[in-house]
């Protein structure tokens, strides 16, 4: 920036110059000395145009510092690859309740069936000395257990989850209704089925009173 010494040199030189017993180089000096002033005045410091310059390169586009751009790709990333998850997770969940609940089922159906066996009670007299809610309880808790190992193998196998992943990926490309869509789907559903019950009921009662004259009941 210019100091004000300058300044006032730079005006002393223009009023010298504007004097009518000035001389004409005088004069040429004083417009330069004005001249480089004004550019002193307006140009901004260097320094200044530096931190400027460091500022716009350090900000993105429409003032995001790349840092946060960065990490909002990875939060999407990161959700897109939780939603894969979710689904994968999900099947694998129900897929252990299903399997723990028909396990559970079938233990206690055999042990319920070979406890009425002769040869059974006398073998191991404690397990079919059993009550049947006891007996329902313990296979629930044994299926669990058995259930909760085979999927958690299962989970872990390498070929297993590259499908499970594929078939989660194509889950996540369905686009699924809206609930104004599944309303209006189920209003014309409903007054669909409702048109024809009653065009098959009048058509029924048409072609039995048509039978009826035919045949001569006369009703």
């Amino acid at each position: 920036m210019a100091t004000r010494r300058e300044k006032d040199e730079a005006r002393k030189a223009q009023k010298k110059g504007s004097a009518p017993d000035s001389a004409p180089d005088s004069g040429a000096d004083a417009s330069l000395a004005v001249r480089k002033g004004i550019d002193l005045d307006v140009a901004p410091d260097a320094d200044e145009v530096g931190e400027e310059h460091d500022e716009a390169a350090a900000e993105g586009p429409e003032g995001q510092a790349p840092g946060e751009e960065a990490g909002e790709d990875g939060e999407v990333a990161a959700a897109r690859q939780l939603g894969t998850d979710r689904y994968v997770m999900a099947g694998f969940f129900g897929a252990a309740i299903l399997g723990a609940y028909v396990l559970g089922k079938a233990i206690h159906g055999i042990w319920s069936n070979l406890s009425n066996r002769d040869w059974f009670s006398r073998a191991v007299p404690a397990l079919a000395a059993v009550v049947d809610e006891d007996k329902a309880t313990y296979a629930t808790v044994i299926a669990g257990v058995v259930a909760v190992i085979v999927t958690l193998r299962t989970y872990r196998r390498p070929d297993v989850r590259e499908w499970t992943d594929e078939v989660a990926s194509e889950l996540i490309k369905v686009k699924w209704p809206t609930k104004k869509d599944v309303t209006n789907s189920t209003v014309v559903v409903i007054a669909a089925s409702a048109v024809a019950t009653l065009y098959l009921a009048l058509l029924d009662r048409l072609w039995s009173f048509v039978t009826g004259i035919v045949y001569g009941t006369g009703s």
